[in-house]
């Protein structure tokens, strides 16, 4: 079985925290599982061709949390660049019961979905407060995928 799936190009910059530097990303992961060790090829600032992180997602935020290598603290705010070994592919996303089923029954397709429109299509469904505006956006998702065949 291979350590990884694929690779992933990341920037960002160090931040100290608690006595320990971490590797803050520019833009958020999504679609990738959190709280998992894997292996980044840190080019910038020093090179380290096998830099064990545990991947940190958060609402905002994406962190790599070194695992043995202690970068120096006076690297600080520096930008640093590597490629992310991602130890498997993408988490398909989540559709609520209710979405599946309707989209079952009207017989549309949601496994072309790029990750943002998922994730912007199942956000719009999940800030839906009554049942009945849940049931309408339902309505508007279908028609919306409907369109695009």
């Amino acid at each position: 079985m291979p350590r990884h799936t694929g690779e992933l190009a990341v920037h960002g910059h160090l931040r100290q925290r608690e006595g320990k530097m971490l590797l803050v990303v520019d833009e958020r992961l999504s679609g990738h599982d959190t709280f998992l060790s894997t292996t980044l090829r840190l080019e910038q600032p020093v090179h380290e061709p096998e830099l064990a992180v545990q991947i940190l997602t958060f609402d905002d935020v994406t962190v790599l949390s070194p695992l043995s290598l202690v970068l120096p603290q006076e690297r600080a705010g520096e930008g640093w660049s590597g490629t992310l070994l991602v130890p498997h592919g993408a988490r398909p996303p989540a559709i609520p019961d209710d979405l599946a089923k309707a989209v079952a029954k009207a017989g549309v397709d949601t496994g072309g979905w790029s990750p943002a429109e998922a994730r912007h299509l199942l956000t719009f469904l999940g800030e839906a407060g009554a049942a009945s505006v849940r049931t309408e956006r339902i309505a508007m998702i279908i028609t919306t995928l409907r369109g695009r065949s």
